[in-house]
Order: C-alpha cells, then sequence, then structure tokens
C-alpha cells in the first residue's frame, strides 16, 4: 500500500518517542496500542492475511495506511 511521507514522519516519531506498544501477540494476529495526538489507538496484524487494521478515523473512513500502522510496521522491522 503506498503511504505518504508525511504518515511515515509522524510513524517514525510516535515510534522514536516510545508511543507505540506490542501489547499481545497469538497464533495469528498481533495486537498493537498506539498513542495518538489525543487517543489511544489499536492496530491488529493479522498475520494470516499479512493485513493490519487500526481503529482510528482516517484508516477506518479512508482505508488508508495511517501514522499507527506504520509505526506498528516501523517496531515490526517492516517499515
Amino acid at each position: 500500500m503506498q503511504v505518504s511521507e508525511e504518515v511515515k514522519r509522524k510513524a517514525k516519531q510516535l515510534f522514536e518517542e516510545g508511543k507505540i506498544i506490542k501489547d499481545l501477540e497469538t497464533g495469528k494476529r498481533i495486537h498493537f496500542k498506539v498513542m495518538g495526538t489525543e487517543d489511544m489507538h489499536s492496530v491488529i496484524f493479522d498475520k494470516k492475511n499479512k493485513e493490519f487494521i487500526c481503529d482510528c478515523p482516517y484508516f477506518t473512513l479512508k482505508r488508508r495506511y495511517c501514522s499507527h500502522i506504520e509505526a506498528a510496521r516501523v517496531l515490526l522491522g517492516d517499515g
């Protein structure tokens, strides 16, 4: 998925500021908690389908990778 430079910059900042943690990992999914500008967001990585979802409005409304998902990708060494 194409990701803007602005989203990448915000994700890097979230990662560097320690605003993302791997909350839980199961055989099927990895759950992350990401502190956004105002709210805590949940990011889930589906291992089988290799897909991320986030509960933030940017992702849920536009279906585009947000800085929260990008931060999770950075944490996993994929971003």
